[in-house]
């Protein structure tokens, strides 16, 4: 009787853990692939604003992505499932770099709410407070340049996305504008401007 009585409990704590991350992955469902506006508010560790920023962004994978800034921090970044392309506008300068497990704490990647990814890279916790649920997400990597990911919903909606770096600096995203659905496939198709000067992870140039 204690045996089983000790197997119920840690099937029960085993339930109990797993329940944020399965609720995550559901509330992340439609997110999966979608379109939005975004602004972005950057703090260092005492709370101090380091720069403000809009956007707009669109994920059709956690591979296949766009993320543009809007002036005065003028940037391009795509993933097309094959290469990452990061352009920055004010250097007139392509940056080529490789998918690798660098995006594994992106927004995209997060988005995407693979339940495998969450569980295997993650420790996932989960409060409420009336209608809005907070979910931390902690890596158990303990090198990862991500110390800690939180996402706010208000019912079925995600309000925010906020990442802290292992500096303490913290990332708030906020979403405005969603929609839902598959975007554009144009979207995820760059082409350097001519004249650019492209650089290789490789340190190449073309």
């Amino acid at each position: 009787m204690r045996y089983l009585f000790g197997m119920g409990c840690l099937l029960l704590s085993l339930s109990i853990s797993a329940a944020p991350i399965e609720s995550l992955a559901r509330l992340l469902e439609p997110y999966r692939a979608f379109s939005a506006d975004f602004k972005q508010s950057t703090l260092d560790p005492e709370g101090s604003p380091i720069n403000q920023m809009t956007g707009e962004l669109a994920i059709a994978s956690d591979s296949i992505f766009y993320w543009k800034t809007h002036p005065p921090f003028s940037q391009i970044i795509v993933a097309d499932g094959e290469v990452l392309w990061v352009f920055d506008e004010d250097l007139y300068q392509v940056q080529v770099r490789p998918l690798d497990d660098a995006l594994s704490a992106s927004p995209a990647a997060i988005l995407s709410g693979d339940l495998e990814m969450l569980g295997s890279r993650f420790q996932v916790t989960e409060e409420r407070f009336g209608t809005i649920a907070v979910y931390q997400l902690e890596p158990r990597a303990a090198d990862e340049v991500t110390r800690q990911i939180v996402l706010r919903f208000d019912g079925s909606r995600l309000l925010d996305l906020a990442i802290e770096d292992a500096l303490g600096n913290r990332s708030l995203v906020t979403l405005m504008a969603v929609m839902h659905g598959q975007p554009s496939a144009a979207l995820f198709q760059f082409t350097p401007p001519e004249g650019v000067d492209v650089i290789y992870a490789l340190g190449q140039k073309q």
